[in-house]
């Protein structure tokens, strides 16, 4: 069925949002600090380098507070301490400019990827964005290598600078950023894979609740015509043989309502059960199908001391079933007749959308109880703005949502809003 194809899709894409965003969430922290940590020893191992005067210590331990706050809680020094071979496996130089922007002294040997020209001038130029960005630390490319940087201010008015070579770092953070990202599509494909073949036994309980629903509407509307059938017949009897009265008029009147009941309620329950394939699609005349509901309903909004105005542009085509468009502007002329206020004025208007092709349908009415009404539900079924069930319309709730569902089988889009004592209902068809 149509409407447990919607369901079921509904609940995979819910189901599968929830876990993207639980997944994003862990993988995000995981590699925020696999990042963070990586940031930590390199600015660590810096930090040494630029205390010890530009050489390499023989341990590395934790950073210093002094420049860039207490990273221990992401470093892990304890490895360097116990690894003799560390200090040697560091590629980094270092250069100290004076307060006039001269290098003085250069340390080149433990790095080959920089000449002494470009040591200076990248010294240079790194002190030169560290005074314009107000930093003293960050990370830079040169092709496709990474380095990472310090700059120590000393009280002479001189910098010593140290820039460490930190390309495996980087590069072991973003391969696991790329594994973690496709480690995660992965999970989510396999999700969806198994949601969609288990999904079937989760909705199971509401799809056999609401077949034996429609199951009983339907049979109980079969059950009801025969007796309905029979009271009509019997009034018709006693007004042959005693003429018309008030009772007899009452009888046949309730009988007709039960019998639109009873017709609305076996049509909505397949109407779930409908889809594209049921339609008889062409196109619509939809200008002439607007104009023959209207006509319809003149005699009843006079009867009611109600005005009924028109706006139709002629000529505008829809494909779609013509049964249904007819019957979903009927459903909203029909409602719009009913609850408009006495003496007041219900519009309906036909014209075609600014872009693009298809049509655009309002019924307007005057609705001056509609201040503090709930219009979010006005589309569920046998939902009544009246919760007493004593207003004086006829009306089961039923129109609206029949009124929802054929514009879904038209692909088209139907809304309601309320402005200055007028509710107004829309309807756009592709």
């Amino acid at each position: 069925m149509n409407i447990i194809k919607r369901l079921r899709r509904k609940f995979i894409i819910l189901a599968t949002i929830g876990v993207i965003v639980v997944l994003g969430v862990a993988l995000g922290l995981i590699n925020t600090i696999a990042y963070m940590r990586m940031q930590s020893q390199v600015m660590s191992v810096l930090t040494y380098i630029v205390h010890n005067d530009g050489a390499v210590p023989q341990k590395i331990g934790g950073s210093d507070s002094s420049f860039f706050g207490d990273s221990r809680f992401f470093s892990d020094p304890s490895w360097t301490e116990e690894t003799p071979e560390f200090a040697y496996q560091i590629r980094f130089f270092s250069v100290l400019v004076d307060a006039n922007g001269y290098a003085k002294d250069i340390d080149i040997q433990h790095i080959a990827s920089f000449s002494k020209q470009e040591a200076i001038e990248y010294a240079r130029t790194t002190v030169e964005e560290a005074r314009e960005n107000g930093t003293r630390q960050g990370v830079f490319k040169k092709n496709r290598a990474s380095y990472a940087y310090l700059i120590k201010p000393n009280d002479d008015g001189s910098y010593l600078i140290a820039i460490l070579d930190c390309t495996r770092d980087v590069a072991a953070v973003s391969s696991f950023m790329r594994y973690s990202i496709w480690f995660g599509l992965a999970c989510v494909v396999f999700y969806v894979l198994i949601l969609a073949a288990l999904c079937n036994v989760a909705i199971q309980p509401f799809v056999r609740n609401m077949e034996n629903q429609k199951r009983f509407i339907t049979n109980a509307g079969h059950e009801l015509k025969t007796p309905i059938a029979i009271i009509s017949a019997n009034a018709e009897a006693i007004e042959m043989l005693n003429g018309k009265s008030q009772w007899t008029d009452s009888i046949l009147k309730q009988v007709r309502r039960l019998t639109n009941l009873i017709q609305d309620l076996i049509m909505l329950s397949k109407m779930g059960e409908r889809s594209q394939v049921d339609l008889v699609i062409t196109d619509v005349d939809f200008s002439a199908t607007v104009h023959s509901v209207v006509d319809s309903f003149r005699q009843l909004a006079a009867d009611g001391e109600k005005k009924l105005t028109a706006e139709i542009a002629d000529g505008i085509k829809v494909k779609g079933d013509s049964k249904c468009l007819y019957e979903l502007v009927n459903i909203l002329v029909d409602n719009a007749v009913k609850y408009c206020d006495d003496k007041g004025t219900i519009a309906v208007a036909l014209r075609k959308p600014r872009l693009g092709k298809g049509a655009v349908v309002t019924v307007t009415n005057d609705y001056a109880d509609g201040t503090n009404v709930d219009y979010s539900r006005f589309f569920e079924r046998f939902y009544r703005g009246d919760t007493s069930h004593n207003s004086q319309k006829a009306g089961y709730g039923i129109g609206l949502s029949m009124a929802e569902e054929l514009t879904k089988l038209m692909k088209g889009k139907i809304n309601v809003s309320y402005k200055e004592g007028r509710i107004t209902f829309t309807v756009r068809l592709n």
